[in-house]
């Protein structure tokens, strides 16, 4: 596999919730990282913290979003920052996607 293109059917879909939530590392390099998270209604994001930044984009659903204690709804076209070590989870409101962007690259989401 390259390490400047990554098509959809050189990707793995893993799962890390049965039933509710998986995930496809999308692309990687440098300090960043893109990665499509697939959520079914009712899902959680626990709340959690990490070093890294963090944008998403809602590709589909709803999601109620909670980062420090501020929470909004988010919809398809929406995005979100996260700072690093910023407290944040989700739950998923309408079976949706969300593409997220790290910087730096989430070194335990890559398996080697």
């Amino acid at each position: 596999m390259s390490n400047v293109f990554f098509p959809d059917t050189d990707l793995s879909l893993e799962t890390v919730e049965a039933g509710q939530v998986s995930r496809k590392i999308r692309a990687v390099g440098g300090g960043l990282m893109m990665v499509e998270v697939f959520f079914e209604a009712g899902a959680c994001g626990a709340e959690h913290r990490h070093v890294h930044e963090q944008v998403s984009y809602c590709l589909s659903g709803e999601f109620v979003f909670t980062i420090e204690g501020e929470t909004a709804t988010v919809r398809a076209g929406d995005s979100l920052y996260v700072p690093p070590s910023a407290l944040h989870g989700t739950t998923c409101v309408v079976e949706g996607r969300l593409l997220d962007i790290f910087t730096p690259q989430r070194e335990d989401f890559i398996k080697t």
